[in-house]
């Protein structure tokens, strides 16, 4: 089983992809609207992947990620942006993250990242 947080205030924006983990078997998913929600769920609750996106309100995505890591490097993080490869490289280097999803992500983008995980972590 997998617990994942997504943090993102336009969850209306994200139905296609939160719909399509949400109906995976074994995965646990909560949706939160600040960092100050999801920082709890991590401290809490230790989950094995947080979802941050791009367009937080009130941090920058990117520190957060370094955020989450003071409190638990072994949480895994990924984000969803609208950055091209390039960017999104020099902007995240060194972060350990997985491999960006689009902006808005899809279902397949779901499953994508479900596999990224588990190549990760291993079988949930």
């Amino acid at each position: 089983m997998y617990s994942m947080v997504l943090v993102s205030s336009r969850t209306e924006d994200l139905v296609e992809f939160t719909e399509a983990l949400s109906r995976k078997s074994g995965i646990v998913l909560s949706v939160v609207e600040t960092a100050d929600e999801m920082l709890r769920l991590v401290r809490d609750d230790s989950p094995d992947l947080v979802i941050l996106d791009e367009e937080l309100k009130d941090i920058n995505p990117l520190r957060l990620v370094i955020t989450v890591l003071s409190i638990n490097a072994m949480v895994n993080t990924a984000m969803i942006t609208s950055m091209d490869a390039e960017m999104w490289h020099e902007k995240s280097e060194g972060l350990g993250m997985l491999p960006p999803l689009a902006n808005p992500p899809t279902a397949a983008d779901a499953d994508s990242l479900l596999e990224r995980l588990q190549a990760v972590v291993g079988t949930g």
